[in-house]
């Protein structure tokens, strides 16, 4: 759940979608937008940076687990292709 300024929201939307994140919903409280979407915790580790960068310090944002999903092909393809050069390397 990410809340900011009204005039950040369709930077934060682009945002959370460059980031694998599906928006749930969204609502307007006073002149400040929440923004409710999953977004994979690998994607989400260092956000704060992000939303400070484009809220000027504005945005919040909270989170709690949701659920385990499948990863998509290319992710899975780099995670195994990772570990395999770190088994290679300890050999």
């Amino acid at each position: 759940e990410v809340t900011a300024p009204d005039e950040c929201t369709g930077d934060i939307m682009g945002d959370l979608s460059s980031r694998r994140g599906r928006v749930q919903s969204t609502e307007a409280r006073g002149s400040r937008t929440v923004i409710r979407a999953t977004v994979p915790l690998a994607e989400i580790l260092e956000y704060q940076s992000s939303l400070i960068s484009i809220t000027g310090g504005q945005g919040a944002f909270h989170m709690e687990f949701s659920h385990y999903d499948e990863a998509p092909a290319q992710v899975r393809d780099k995670i195994v292709q990772e570990a395999q050069q770190e088994r290679a390397a300890e050999s």
